[in-house]
């Protein structure tokens, strides 16, 4: 699958806002369980203080999007990222998301990030492989039971990786 990876725009926010409350309906989010509105997605993306944000486009669509969002408005973590990475399901495993990865990877240096985290359920395999394998994170830590949805408790893995700033 080819698709296009651009820095992601305001009139792209219905998509992504689309994308997302999928994700958070499937249980994919790490965010939360309840759907965003438009307006919500881009106080995350845009209002709050953010590194930079992609979409993936294919055909004209958006099939993915990845940001890279500061951890706290602090200044002794303001060179700490968290990364957010979705895919719709029928684009999953074509490339899209390891474009938009690759893409945020190689902007955190120049964006003077030293530090980039991610959380994912502990019962997604193919996600912690994906992060481990394409993105260059590792397992830092486990918060057990930390997450409710469904009735259930849930464990999320802390991934980290390190950027080494580019001379």
């Amino acid at each position: 699958m080819w698709c296009q990876v651009s820095p992601l725009r305001t009139d792209d926010l219905p998509s992504v806002t689309e994308i997302y409350n999928a994700a958070c309906h499937a249980r994919e989010s790490t965010q939360g369980t309840r759907p965003w509105s438009v307006k919500e997605m881009e106080e995350f993306l845009f209002a709050s203080p953010s590194f930079e944000s992609y979409t993936c486009v294919n055909n004209g669509s958006v099939v993915g999007w990845a940001a890279l969002t500061r951890y706290r408005v602090r200044e002794d973590v303001k060179h700490t990222a968290e990364m957010s990475l979705y895919v719709q399901k029928s684009f999953r495993c074509k490339g899209a998301g390891s474009a938009l990865a690759y893409t945020l990877l190689n902007r955190a240096s120049l964006l003077n990030v030293h530090c980039i985290f991610a959380m994912l359920f502990k019962d997604m395999p193919d996600s912690v492989s994906f992060a481990e394998r394409k993105c260059g994170f590792s397992v830092t830590g486990c918060l057990p039971e930390i997450f409710s949805g469904s009735g259930r408790n849930y464990d999320l893995l802390v991934l980290e990786r390190l950027i080494v700033p580019r001379t």
